[in-house]
């Protein structure tokens, strides 16, 4: 597996991660200000007020995750020292393809000076 496969995972993996943890913990934050609110009616506001609060921290754990995994796949600082090195190999395969050009050139000029000679000999 290269990087970009284990960057894919890794942001699918943290989102998902991410998201089932801020889900369950504003599951558990409603379902605590549903109790609370049940057993003191007159304090509903105030709990209210503290639930959509803690709803609105939770949530922006789930927003900074999105954040890290859009990073990690459009702006990952791993895949540029790969693409380096896959860029240079390609650089040496394009430096051998022209030495064997050169060289099957040279042969071929060889050949075509040798080619008048052998038919001059044959005469």
């Amino acid at each position: 597996m290269g990087i970009l496969e284990v960057s894919i995972f890794a942001a699918g993996f943290a989102m998902a991660i991410g998201s089932l943890m801020t889900g369950l913990g504003q599951g558990i934050t409603a379902g605590k200000a549903v109790e609370g609110i049940s057993r003191q009616p007159e304090a509903a506001g105030k709990i209210q007020g503290a639930m959509i609060l803690a709803l609105a921290f939770i949530e922006s754990i789930a927003i900074y995750v999105l954040a890290i995994a859009i990073i990690i796949l459009f702006a990952n600082p791993f895949t540029a020292p790969a693409m380096s090195v896959e860029k240079a190999k390609a650089e040496v395969e394009v430096l051998k393809l022209e030495l064997e050009k050169n060289k099957l050139e040279k042969e071929l000029s060889m050949v075509k000076v040798a080619a008048p000679k052998a038919e001059a000999k044959k005469k």
